[in-house]
């Protein structure tokens, strides 16, 4: 992991179609505080990619349906 500000780059793996690939998140926090609804303490956080669903075996309907495929992933944590 790479971190400068509120950004960081997440390196992992990505499991699809029973291909497992590295990915790299470009992650971003995206604020703290506490949930107005359940009162918890409640940090955000809003990461994106993209991938080749030819890398997975998923090659159908290329070139008519892109190849190429943006992940934006928004994720929230809440403190028990």
């Amino acid at each position: 992991m790479k971190a400068e500000g509120n950004w960081a780059i997440i390196n992992g793996e990505l499991s699809r179609n029973g291909v497992t690939m590295p990915v790299a998140l470009a992650a971003e926090f995206t604020g703290a505080g506490t949930n107005p609804f359940n009162k918890k303490a409640t940090i955000g956080f809003a990461a994106e990619t993209s991938i080749k669903r030819s890398d997975f075996g998923i090659d159908y309907g290329i070139p008519f349906a892109s190849d190429e495929v943006e992940l934006d992933i928004s994720m929230a944590f809440e403190k028990p």
